[in-house]
């Protein structure tokens, strides 16, 4: 459990009393009771209020709201302000405020404005954290610390510049090394002494939006160690607050809520320090249902597998996409379930009571603009609220057990997409998710881990695209396969080191062995551009064709088995997909991007050589998830589509949790609805 004294699930939301006036928070607290709100989350914002100046603290406000909701049976995420210094402190430390890539210094403004590396916005974020934990030590109200909020800006300041040289030396120790390893002698950019160093900027080497609107840069190298130091720069914040924090609350646990799947920290790192995972999800109407699910999958892969927080998500529109379209009926329940099904303990929003004034005035809030819960969210958010109330702590605690998983890894994305070639729509996470799909149509659970994750409990992992991979990394993988695991990847993988350094002797460098292939020639297609595989009979039993486009690599085979050829071009003939045996294990070689239809036919049979079974068997807009715990298992069945869906149980009979009927054989599923099943052996 996050905290044993919730005994089911977190429920509840941001809340910001200092918004209104007193009058208005009893009513807030008639409305939680209705809504079954047992944890609010303050005062992420209220930096200003809490410090009028360095000198001076107030938290007389504040302990009259947080006793009143304990004495009115809520409980409390205690936030740290620090996403927000008040503008006494920016006008008074300077330094504190960011500059961004362009080497404009920011004025004080906005949220996230500060600078990671100012020994003041250190010293000051530390002080209120320990403030506040001094303030409230032993106070039983609160249940969990929540520090920042949405960490992510990067600064480009002075002070970072002489932060990122001594990281360096750190990391390199030598000039000589760094030299070597950054590859300084392309363009005459050897360094002979560190202070020559600047931080890579719009003023240096990043080229910002060069490429289809993401950051190219001239020296991938250095770019991607400063991606590594502003994400843990960010991380010594955090650490920072935690330690003032640890010193009262010995042991509460301590989170920070992560915006989406952040480009800019290496959450794994994040992973390793915050006692309990956390993140905000925010989809558009527009984002299919595998792309929430492999978000709450890598949050959750983030702990290894233990069960995270949904910390923020709208109960209906949000204010600042492009097109803010309400969620529709029924929605708002399907996916907080959906979180849970992924492994959330916890289904928080953003926020409680919505704003009067500023950007976020248009954001759903669990009590909206018109001030009471009569109305068609409000009615929902009691039903889950009542739901979850009943389901008490039968699921928390549960956790994914999966024998497939996905590695993903951060340096990768960066030295992916920082790459000056082959192709422009080389993204990372869109490789990935074709395959995360395909196990996600097949409904079968998977997790997301590191390169350099314990890999033992696996029968198969799948890399796509993994570009960058370091020693430690090949020596992992290969250990997987040559004791019998199925490892699959796919064109322009295993090409450089840690430092975007090319692996000579041929592509895919760091898996030629393990492949039994070596890769001649990449060449990008472009958007009008397709090519063809032709399957042999051990993948299709018709030996079909199938469309392939993006990149096309020219494979030259040495020990494997063809599976796959191409059917056009240059290279027409030649291999497409391929198989080798490795010590007791196989690996598997995609050299193009195939259509959504092989990819499935590959990973079924795979699957099936390890008896990796889906849950059930469904329609493509039926999710199918399992928790697990002790001997008892938790089908969640969800229907994304808006018909009546039919899903068969097999041959075992299964408990509706919501209200204990047995259901055996075929069931039926209403449009947007959810049922979690529990086994009835």
């Amino acid at each position: 459990m996050i905290n044993d004294k919730i005994k089911g699930f977190f429920y509840g939301a941001d809340y910001n009393p200092d918004q209104w006036d007193e009058e208005v928070w009893r009513e807030d607290i008639r409305q939680m009771k209705v809504h079954g709100v047992n944890v609010v989350t303050l005062p992420v914002f209220s930096w200003a209020k809490l410090q009028p100046s360095e000198e001076e603290f107030d938290f007389s406000w504040l302990d009259k709201i947080v006793n009143l909701l304990y004495e009115n049976g809520i409980f409390i995420n205690m936030a740290t302000p620090t996403a927000a210094q008040p503008a006494w402190m920016s006008k008074k430390y300077p330094d504190i405020t960011r500059t961004d890539i362009y080497g404009r210094k920011r004025k004080h403004g906005g949220r996230v404005n500060f600078c990671p590396n100012s020994s003041h916005y250190k010293r000051l974020s530390s002080t209120i954290a320990e403030k506040m934990a001094e303030h409230y030590k032993n106070n039983p109200a609160i249940v969990l610390w929540h520090v920042n909020n949405e960490y992510g800006a990067y600064c480009y300041c002075e002070n970072c510049r002489q932060a990122f040289i001594q990281w360096l030396k750190n990391k390199y120790i030598t000039l000589e090394n760094l030299n070597r390893c950054w590859y300084t002698s392309f363009w005459g950019h050897t360094i002979y002494d560190f202070d020559e160093i600047e931080v890579p900027s719009a003023l240096t080497e990043i080229l910002p939006g060069a490429l289809a609107g993401r950051d190219g840069t001239y020296f991938q190298p250095m770019a991607i160690d400063y991606k590594r130091f502003m994400s843990n720069s960010l991380l010594e914040c955090f650490n920072g607050e935690v330690q003032e924090i640890r010193k009262y609350h010995k042991e509460t646990s301590i989170t920070t809520n992560i915006w989406s799947i952040s480009h800019e920290l290496d959450l794994f790192r994040w992973g390793e320090q915050c006692d309990v995972a956390s993140w905000d999800s925010y989809p558009s109407n527009k984002d299919h249902p595998s792309v929430i699910a492999f978000r709450h999958d890598v949050i959750r892969g983030l702990k290894k597998g233990k069960p995270f927080l949904l910390m923020e998500q709208t109960p209906s529109q949000q204010n600042w996409q492009a097109y803010n379209a309400q969620k529709r009926p029924g929605v708002m329940r399907l996916l907080s379930y959906q979180s849970i099904a992924h492994g959330a303990d916890g289904i928080m929003f953003f926020q409680w009571r919505q704003s009067l004034g500023a950007c976020e005035k248009y954001h759903a809030a669990m009590v909206p603009h018109v001030g009471h819960e009569n109305t068609r969210m409000g009615k929902e958010l009691s039903k889950l609220g009542k739901e979850l109330q009943y389901l008490q702590d039968k699921i928390i605690d549960s956790r994914t057990e999966s024998k497939v998983a996905i590695i993903m890894d951060w340096a990768n994305w960066w030295g992916v997409e920082y790459s000056s070639g082959p192709s422009v729509d080389l993204t990372y996470i869109d490789r990935i998710m074709k395959y995360y799909k395909a196990l996600y149509d097949l409904n079968i659970p998977l997790d997301i881990v590191e390169p350099t994750s314990d890999l033992s409990k696996y029968e198969i992992v799948i890399a796509p695209l993994l570009y960058m991979v370091s020693d430690a990394s090949i020596e992992n993988i290969n250990k997987f396969v040559s004791r019998g695991g199925t490892f699959i990847t796919t064109f322009f993988s295993g090409i450089v080191d840690e430092n975007d350094i090319v692996r000579l002797g041929g592509y895919p460098g760091a898996f030629k062995e393990l492949l039994g292939i070596w890769v001649e020639e990449v060449d990008a297609l472009y958007p009008d551009m397709k090519n063809g595989i032709r399957v042999e009979k051990q993948l299709e039993e018709n030996e079909k064709t199938f469309e392939c486009k993006l990149i096309c690599e020219v494979v030259h085979n040495e020990n494997a088995i063809v599976l796959g050829t191409f059917t056009e071009d240059y290279y027409k003939g030649l291999p497409a997909i391929t198989e080798n045996s490795y010590g007791s294990g196989k690996a598997i070689y995609v050299a193009s991007e195939p259509e959504d239809n092989l990819i499935k036919v590959l990973i079924e049979k795979y699957c099936g050589e390890k008896n990796i079974k889906p849950i059930f068997k469904t329609d493509a807009e039926v999710e199918i998830t399992r928790r697990v715990k002790e001997n008892n298992e938790y089908i969640f069945i969800l229907n994304h589509s808006n018909i009546l869906q039919k899903v068969s149980l097999g041959k075992n009979s299964y408990t509706d949790l919501f209200n204990g009927e047995i259901l055996e054989n075929e069931i039926e599923i209403e449009p947007k609805d959810v049922l979690i099943l529990k086994n009835s052996g």
